[in-house]
């Protein structure tokens, strides 16, 4: 595959990706990463159904410290 651009080729391909952090809750984990406002959430993994309905649980969303 070929890509043509005028782009540095760091900006789309970033070699400093940020740790990924764990965060135990009742019956599954979050998993996202710190950041100066708080946690922010990229996925929740668990069996429980319910939990993917809570907007605190969704992608984005920052828990504070």
């Amino acid at each position: 595959m070929m890509l043509w651009t005028v782009e540095p080729f760091d900006r789309i391909f970033p070699t400093d990706i940020p740790e990924t952090v764990t965060m135990d809750i009742g019956g599954g984990f979050l998993e996202g990463r710190m950041t100066p406002a708080g946690f922010t959430v990229s996925r929740l993994v668990s069996t429980d159904l319910k939990k993917y309905l809570k907007s605190e649980y969704s992608p984005g969303y920052i828990r504070k410290n």
